[in-house]
């Protein structure tokens, strides 16, 4: 069982990590021996909820790496934290799982990835999205050709708000350049730039986006369009935002040279229609962990326990991060910014 330290107790510890890592130790996976944060209310919440001793609740994390013997730490921090803590996480010879961004610009994500190469720690990013029962399903359909070559991937969420922190830190610093990197760009879509990718199983030659702040008095984007070129001439749209107040309809759909792939089509999960019958099925998706963190994070420790590839390392973090920083470097020249980046590794 690995001894692991939670470094932030925030929303998406509450919500997502804390679940998962509670189901993980059932299963005798993991231990959360330790966790840090500056917040008393946030250590006793989340302490409480994971049963970690009191005298293993820390108000940062050097005092945690100090004290504790670990195996893993799960950073889940503000954007423009990830580069100290995780580097010191590695120079302390503990092996980290990083909430995304890897970081706020690729500079800093080259300086993570150097520090733990040199370290000879794993460098594991959550990109859980991947490990939504649903989704697993439809790469695994996409991946054995159920659709054909991927010509075509559409994301669309919009709506008027971002994900709010927890009111102990700052629940807007989502909405702060400094603290963020950038807007609902770099944190939602994001999300949708690295499953598009492996739908598309094509590297990202070209990028054109648009990306502004309308309606909302932040200093980062409150709606992002995206649009990204594949290799293979296949196309990539996203749409993202914080300032449709209204919602928008939500929009999640791959389609191939034989099919399409289409995500709560009336009701169900998703759909899949095949061209050959000119009908539509609907998979049911199963997965062992319903939680898509507690899915990706059991990967990690296994990887871990045998020497194997972890489902997202620093370099294909930083290929993301990639595609995200050269959208923003499209909207900010007006013009179509050519990149070679390349397909995630299925």
């Amino acid at each position: 069982m690995f001894k692991l330290g939670l470094i932030g107790c925030g929303r998406v510890v509450e919500t997502g990590h804390t679940p998962a890592l509670k189901r993980l130790a059932e299963d005798g996976l993991v231990e959360v021996a330790a966790l840090s944060d500056p917040a008393q209310e946030r250590r006793k919440t989340i302490g409480d909820a994971l049963s970690v001793p009191e005298n293993s609740r820390y108000e940062n994390h050097t005092q945690m790496l100090e004290s504790e013997t670990l195996d893993f730490v799960d950073i889940a921090l503000p954007h423009f934290l990830h580069q100290k803590v995780t580097i010191d996480c590695a120079k302390a010879g503990v092996n980290i799982i990083s909430e995304k961004p890897l970081a706020t610009n690729l500079a800093e994500a080259d300086n993570i990835i150097k520090a733990c190469d040199e370290a000879g720690v794993i460098l594991a990013v959550l990109h859980n999205y991947r490990y939504n029962p649903a989704m697993r399903k439809a790469l695994e359909l996409a991946h054995a050709g159920e659709i054909g070559e991927v010509f075509l991937v559409r994301y669309e969420g919009l709506g008027g708000s971002h994900w709010h922190g927890t009111p102990s830190y700052d629940p807007d610093w989502r909405t702060k350049k400094a603290r963020a990197g950038g807007g609902c760009l770099i944190d939602n879509a994001y999300h949708n730039i690295y499953i598009a990718r492996e739908f598309m199983a094509s590297a990202i030659v070209s990028v054109y986006a648009q990306i502004e702040t309308y309606t909302r008095p932040i200093d980062v984007d409150d709606t992002a369009l995206v649009l990204f070129r594949h290799e293979n001439r296949g196309t990539t749209s996203i749409q993202v935002s914080w300032g449709v107040s209204a919602g928008g309809r939500g929009v999640r759909e791959i389609h191939g040279k034989e099919g399409s792939i289409i995500f709560g089509r009336e009701g169900n999960p998703l759909g899949l229609y095949k061209n050959s019958t000119g009908e539509w099925t609907y998979p049911q998706p199963q997965a062992e962990y319903e939680n898509s963190f507690a899915g990706i994070m059991a990967d990690i420790l296994e990887a871990a326990r045998s020497g194997g590839p972890v489902p997202t390392d620093g370099l294909e973090a930083r290929k993301n991060l990639e595609a995200v920083m050269a959208a923003y470097e499209s909207a900010g020249r007006k013009e179509v910014v050519k990149v070679n980046i390349p397909a995630p590794v299925s």
